[in-house]
């Protein structure tokens, strides 16, 4: 008699599952949304170097972001929090109060460093760049002190969305995130306007605008009832104070302080590569559409986090497979075909030194978007099990391993973008397999 409900409880835990097209279903928008965001800094290159001064503006712009992104760093992981978080009333309160202390303290800091003094500090001695260089990133700078803040609530509030099962809403807010961009670089390549200046504009009016759309469909949509009546289990105990949310975001934001860090840092050793002018105006170029195409893959992550517990291992594992190896057919594509050279010259601008520099660095990383699907995946894994500690040490050996090869190139008289690209490979592969004997740990 006991042995009947088990088989019926069996059948009932198979219907639930997600199948690969539900993942798929899922992701499709997700990934829309985060190659929308990350597709603005490759049609942002492809634009400067149409515009006057190329080269230094490439550069100037491209060093400028790299701070920007670094101060808001700690904030980039509320997308993860609200994820995991939303689905609790009080904890998603007690995010939304951390959120904005956050917001508004890294922009103060940003507004700060917008003093000319400091910026000539940052620019010419940490980053070791040279004046006219600096010069050319200032006006994007001061543009785009608020930048932390309105990372912080566009992210907050794509994370109940995606909670709520509302991720279309994401991509649409993403889709005019990316309008902007088109039209607004368009208009200013027409318009002959100062590349650091339309940078700027466009930056921070993208970002702005995705901000606005994703809070209005949240309350347009009633994400939060959504999740309300969802009834979140308590049996899963979740921080519900300021205090206590601090805490549990604390190795989140650290994790991502050393990743940006890092890559901070490695623009300061390219700048003193022997070809340092050339190599920070290709890295940021070509890194951009690397990204742009790897980062396809990262909403993996929010998919792994929110749907593991109704996914079997073998689905999972084809959805990550299936993901990675379609969007590293794309760098293969640009870096070893002959009409990916074409695509290159014409994204380049038909500017021969970029392009020469250029391809090697899509060559070396053209591997990178499997590889970013398999942290993702692992990173994902680790948050839904509460091991954020092991992603923060995962980090620390990866920023480890990418600025030692990059440094030990560059010191040896390699060309500065080249080595960053190895430093890169070497740092994210470490990066998986220490991730992996960290699920492997009980």
């Amino acid at each position: 008699m006991n042995s009947s409900p088990q088989p019926k409880q069996e059948a009932n835990q198979i219907s639930s599952e997600r199948s690969l097209l539900a993942l798929l279903t899922q992701f499709i928008p997700l990934s829309l949304s985060d190659v929308a965001m990350t597709l603005g800094d490759p049609l942002q290159t492809s634009a400067l170097s149409r515009l006057a001064y190329p080269q230094e503006t490439l550069a100037g712009v491209g060093v400028v972001k790299g701070v920007a992104v670094f101060l808001e760093s700690p904030i980039i992981m509320i997308l993860h929090a609200s994820t995991a978080l939303g689905g609790q009333a009080k904890s998603r309160r007690a995010l939304w109060q951390f959120t904005m202390i956050a917001g508004l303290s890294l922009s103060g800091i940003f507004l700060l460093l917008t003093w000319e003094p400091l910026y000539n500090w940052l620019l010419l001695d940490v980053f070791g760049v040279s004046s006219s260089i600096a010069a050319r990133g200032r006006t994007a700078f001061l543009l785009m002190f608020l930048w932390p803040f309105v990372i912080a609530w566009r992210r907050f509030f794509q994370g109940l969305l995606i909670r709520a099962q509302k991720s279309i809403a994401v991509g649409w807010a993403s889709v005019a995130r990316l309008t902007w961009v088109i039209v607004s670089l368009a208009v200013g390549v027409t318009l002959r306007l100062d590349g650091a200046l339309l940078a700027g504009i466009t930056m921070m009016g993208a970002i702005l605008i995705e901000a606005v759309l994703v809070t209005w469909f949240c309350l347009r949509l009633g994400a939060i009832s959504i999740l309300n009546q969802q009834g979140y289990s308590e049996t899963k105990k979740l921080p519900q104070t300021l205090p206590e949310v601090t805490s549990y975001y604390l190795p989140l934001a650290s994790t991502m302080l050393i990743v940006w860090g890092a890559r901070a840092i490695l623009l300061s050793l390219i700048a003193r590569s022997f070809d340092g002018s050339l190599a920070l105006a290709v890295w940021p170029a070509a890194w951009g559409l690397l990204l742009s195409i790897a980062n396809g893959t990262r909403m993996i992550q929010q998919v792994v986090i929110s749907a593991y517990e109704e996914t079997s291992q073998r689905t999972l594992a084809a959805f990550v497979i299936i993901v990675g190896l379609s969007f590293t057919l794309i760098p293969f594509l640009l870096g070893f075909t002959d009409q990916g050279l074409f695509l290159l010259r014409q994204f380049l601008g038909n500017n021969p030194s970029l392009v020469e520099a250029s391809r090697p660095v899509i060559q070396i990383l053209s591997c990178f978007p499997l590889i970013l699907a398999l942290q993702n995946t692992f990173q994902g894994l680790l948050i839904h099990k509460g091991k954020n500690w092991f992603i923060n040490l995962a980090t620390v050996v990866a920023a480890t391993f990418t600025l030692v090869v990059c440094g030990s190139l560059i010191f040896t008289k390699h060309s500065g973008a080249t080595s960053a690209a190895y430093g890169m490979l070497a740092g994210v592969m470490s990066e998986v397999i220490v991730l992996f004997f960290a699920l492997k740990k009980k």
